[in-house]
């Protein structure tokens, strides 16, 4: 896959879930308690953005890596359900439930490994852009434990870097209920029998 391609699809990704953080800020602005944490959130989707960007106008356009679309698939799916979910008016406690489940993805560790794959005459600040912030991280099990209510919490999983190290899942694994709707959980294909991904 091209470098480029592979670093367009996600510039764009982390780019949609920027605006999603952004949306929530607004929504939930008068509520100090958890205005910080989108704004937090949001900044750092901001940040994966500019530092992809700055290692696209560095990477050679002819160079290639590992082909990441089939683990861009379920990546889209996700942020797709929870854009669509978000465009509603949404409860505090289903927007982090829709956070949960785009922290639990694998967006940062993909980009994390294209940034490493791409190698090169790279300086080291990108190839650390995503690791995971622990404060950030603990912030957000804050906020679900203390605002997100009992079905989030239990969807909820550790957030701690060490956690995340664990989990291999993909993200077209991983559902989250958001106000009766699950979101990424595989369900029947009528009068087949099969299971069918959203």
């Amino acid at each position: 896959m091209r470098i480029h391609a592979a670093l367009d699809s996600l510039i764009e990704l982390e780019w949609r879930v920027a605006r999603l953080y952004t949306r929530f800020y607004r929504r939930f602005c008068d509520l100090p308690a958890v205005a910080g944490i989108w704004w937090e959130m949001a900044l750092d989707e901001h940040e994966h953005v500019g530092v992809l960007t700055i290692v696209k106008e560095l990477a050679d356009p002819k160079g290639r890596v590992a082909d990441i679309r089939h683990r861009l698939r379920p990546l889209q799916d996700a942020i797709n359900a929870c854009e669509r979910a978000a465009a509603k008016d949404v409860t505090l406690s289903q927007a982090l439930a829709m956070a949960v489940r785009l922290e639990r993805s694998e967006l940062d560790r993909l980009g994390r490994e294209t940034v490493q794959a791409i190698g090169g005459d790279l300086p080291p600040i990108p190839r650390s852009a995503f690791a995971p912030h622990d404060a950030h991280l603990e912030r957000l099990m804050r906020t679900v434990r203390k605002f997100g209510g009992e079905d989030v919490a239990r969807e909820a999983w550790d957030l701690r870097p060490e956690a995340r190290l664990r989990s291999r899942a993909s993200a077209g694994e991983l559902p989250i209920r958001i106000g009766g709707m699950s979101i990424g959980q595989p369900r029947k294909k009528k009068g087949k029998g099969r299971l069918k991904e959203r």
